[in-house]
């Protein structure tokens, strides 16, 4: 994690840098008897180069009992004891030689690299190297911001001088590139918008609040004992930041989106037990097995409280399909249940045409509220049987590489087949190369059961250590195998080729994640490059985007990527964008462990984000209100994720490595390729007449111009139609059309006068079904038997009739709700 906000000290930059590069720097008896608590930024050996294998001690030179040394004793050591630069002069990167020889050799002897003017003691060194011959050469890589600095030689892991310090000074390297330029957050964001429809999404109904009004067709009704205030009576329309203004009490939690919604609050109304429902507008389930409701959800409990959402088919009494009270929510307090979402399965019963939903909250003296938004109506999509293309997905190890090999361990067992590795930032402590070396150990060890590619992002810890950001930007890089913060990857398996996009930091300042324009119209590039392929694709950001997972709701958090609001504009109007980040180590057990973020102006459904967790500490929120609020460690976790893209959907299961259990799972659809919807049994769905009702379309209005035996032919095979048949009796329906069509085209002409030409069959398109009425039925009587014209009139009867059969409903109960 990283600096965020001045009211959490261990998230604020200075406080942090300054711990970090003290215990990067202290010598080493002091640093051995630290112990480090899981809260502070862990404690790490400082940068060193790969020519001193010496320097990868944990530990550093450690404060002297005497403190800082004296001029005197600097003047007196300097007569046993010399030290030489290859050069005074030096180009940043470049190779520094110090030649040294004592006449008071010791084990924890060493030489720190200094910025000019700083006493040893008072502020920590920038580089260091042991030297514990009476005579010899410590080699650096001087990793420096350019600059002036001193050389000084210390005695026995301390700050006595045994020599006057040399100077050195740094120069930029001519011969590098033009430092990299933040790009502008402001740039508008021009996308075309990704259209998607039913066949594709499976989406039935989307319903927002954005303007206050409801849908076309929704309803809301209301009672109270006593009146209280407007605002809240009921089901009302509000905003984020309207909501929460006179009363917070974790209202303003509910940052899934930035418009407006409705919320039931019995305390703010007055504190009086209230009832209010909404009900949503009828919505076609027909020939579905299950229906699929989901809906952003903010629900705090409190005792006598219950939110209850019900479901009507065809105007039957309504069945329970969610209900949340003291029995399943946590009163008070239950983060499953804050800025969540709801999603609920609904088998319908036998030959269902439409479902209306309804959303009652009834609150007492103690109730809270409830507040809902995005109520959107899917098909449920059927099971697919492909082989997944797969990944695994990790974060925020923090130089706990055993953390990292146990995972990897048990990531082998729970997919081992995987595709990938996705690092999502991180991955070491601070950026030395010696945490770098312990990752690469793990990574060489695990090897054998490891997917094929690795993807590897940058984080936060990745540039703590000394050496400014270049040198640990460039280690990073060394790692990811990269020349740069941002890439395109594709995994290819079983299910096809899924594309992998990862973001990240790119020059030392203005931000934690400043980026050039270049990436971030890469990034509008291959999304669009993607989506045009109907593909879902992965984007890897260390940070989270402000207002999508655990604790992004917080809003320092919005600040951390520099073009936050530029970035989410954009992935809003790809739907079938998957945002995984880091960054917060907030658990899965929270409402918002993974969501979808909307915008104002993309694509309804807006984009998903999921937090990755954590295989090094645990972090939550605690605190009534956004402001003021702080956040604590809750407890030693190591965690990750499984991916499984289809092709048609992409699983995202959470592990615990630590206890060996998962713990949740959603499933994304691709909303850009066929749906594939779940549908009732042929038994239990209508039967298609669409043939039927063509072939009586030509069926001709007039039947007195035929012979009285094809005429009859025609009228039996009209009162042969039996309507109100199961799809498993498809094959009789077809053959009823089929006996029609074949009856209509045996129809003999008579004709009226010798040498007169014979009429053609005219069906009668201003009659339903082209049959004939009464007057057609005597008609025929006057040309033909009484038996034709009986059933000639019979099938009339039939057909006006509209015979259907009544079918018992299935009764099945409605499927456990889970939550994202």
């Amino acid at each position: 994690m990283t600096s965020s906000s001045s009211a959490f000290s261990r998230r604020t930059c200075a406080v942090a840098g300054v711990l970090l590069s003290a215990a990067l720097v202290l010598p080493p008896a002091a640093a051995a008897s630290a112990t480090a608590t899981e809260v502070a930024l862990p404690p790490t050996s400082p940068a060193i180069t790969e020519t001193d294998d010496s320097a990868r001690s944990s530990n550093t030179p450690a404060e002297s009992a005497s403190g800082a040394p004296s001029v005197d004793a600097a003047a007196d050591a300097a007569e046993g004891s010399t030290i030489s630069l290859s050069s005074s002069d030096a180009i940043a990167g470049a190779p520094l030689v110090v030649t040294y020889a004592t006449d008071q050799p010791d084990a924890q002897n060493w030489i720190g690299i200094y910025r000019e003017n700083v006493t040893p003691g008072d502020s920590p060194s920038v580089i260091w190297k042991y030297t514990p011959n009476a005579s010899g050469e410590a080699a650096f890589t001087l990793d420096l911001e350019p600059g002036a600095y001193e050389v000084w030689f210390l005695a026995d892991g301390g700050y006595t001088p045994l020599t006057e310090p040399l100077t050195l000074t740094v120069t930029a390297d001519p011969s590098a590139p033009e430092p990299l330029e933040p790009g502008d957050p402001e740039a508008p964001v021009n996308i075309d918008p990704v259209a998607t429809d039913v066949t594709t999404d499976g989406v039935l109904l989307r319903a927002g609040f954005t303007d206050g009004s409801l849908p076309e067709g929704w309803s809301t009704t209301f009672e109270a004992s006593v009146t209280g205030d407007d605002r809240y009576a009921g089901w009302q329309p509000t905003t984020r930041a309207a909501w929460s203004a006179t009363s917070d009490r974790m209202r303003d939690r509910f940052g899934r989106t930035d418009r407006g919604f409705l919320v039931a609050d019995a305390a703010q109304f007055g504190g009086v037990p209230f009832t209010t429902a909404l009900a949503s507008a009828p919505v076609g389930v027909a020939e579905l097995d299950a229906v699929r409701l989901t809906f952003d959800s903010h629900y705090r409990g409190a005792p006598g409280q219950s939110g209850v959402v019900l479901a009507s088919f065809d105007g039957a009494a309504p069945i329970e399909v969610l209900r949340l009270d003291s029995t399943s929510v946590t009163d008070g307090y239950d983060g499953m249940q804050l800025n969540a979402a709801q999603d609920v399965t609904i088998d319908t019963p036998a030959r269902a045409k439409s479902v209306v939903f309804s959303w009652e909250f009834t609150g007492g003296a103690e109730a809270q509220y409830w507040g809902i938004d995005s109520i959107t109506v899917h098909q449920a999509q059927a099971a697919t049987d492909t082989e997944p293309t797969q990944a695994w997905v990790v974060s925020d190890i923090q130089g706990h590489p055993k953390d990292l090999a146990h995972g990897i361990e048990d990531f082998a067992r729970l997919s081992p087949d995987a595709d990938g590795l996705l690092m999502v930032g991180d991955i070491v402590a601070s950026g030395t190369t010696r945490e770098w070396q312990e990752v690469a150990d793990v990574m060489e060890a695990s090897a054998a059961i490891r997917p094929p590619k690795t993807v590897a992002g940058m984080g936060n810890h990745e540039r703590y250590a000394n050496g400014g950001f270049d040198a640990n930007f460039q280690r990073f890089l060394t790692f990811a195998d990269r020349d740069r913060a941002w890439d395109e990857y594709v995994l290819e398996g079983p299910a096809g080729d899924l594309p992998v996009i990862v973001l990240g930091q790119e020059m030392a300042g203005p931000s934690d994640v400043p980026m050039t324009d270049a990436q971030v119209e890469f990034l509008e590039d291959r999304l669009a490059h993607w989506t045009a392929q109907n593909a879902q694709v992965i984007v890897l950001t260390h940070f989270p985007l402000g207002n999508t997972v655990s604790a992004s709701w917080l809003p320092w958090y919005s600040a951390h990527h520099q073009h936050n609001q530029r970035l989410t504009s954009i992935l809003g109007n790809y739907p079938n964008a998957v945002v995984l980040s880091g960054h917060t180590h907030y658990p899965a057990e929270l409402g918002d462990w993974a969501m979808q973020r909307r915008t104002a102006d993309g694509h309804a459904d807006g984009f998903w984000a999921v937090n990755t967790l954590a295989m090094h500490i645990e972090w939550d929120a605690r605190g009534e209100n956004t402001a003021g609020a702080t956040e604590v460690t809750t407890r030693d976790v190591n965690r990750g994720l499984t991916l499984d893209s289809y092709g048609d959907r992409i699983v995202i299961t959470a592990h615990d490595f630590a206890t060996d259990t998962q713990l949740r799972q959603i499933t994304i659809p691709n909303p850009l390729v066929e749906f594939a919807a779940q549908l009732a049994p042929d038994s239990e769905r209508d039967a298609d007449y669409s043939a039927v009702d063509t072939a009586l379309g030509t069926v001709p209005a007039e039947l007195e111009g035929y012979t009285t035996e094809s005429a009859a032919v025609v009228a039996a095979a009209v009162a042969a139609v039996e309507r109100g048949l199961g799809a498993d009796r498809q094959a009789e329906v077809t053959a009823m059309a089929d006996a029609i069509d074949a009856a209509v085209a045996g129809l003999v002409p008579v004709s009226t006068e010798p040498g007169t030409s014979t009429p053609e069959p005219t069906p009668d398109t201003a009659k339903p079904g082209g049959a004939a009425s009464g007057s057609d039925a005597s008609a025929l009587a006057t040309t033909g038997s009484g038996s034709a014209v009986g059933l000639w009139a019979g099938a009339l009867a039939l057909l006006s009739a509209g015979a259907a059969l009544v079918l018992a409903r299935r009764g099945r109960g409605t499927r456990e709700h889970v939550t994202e």
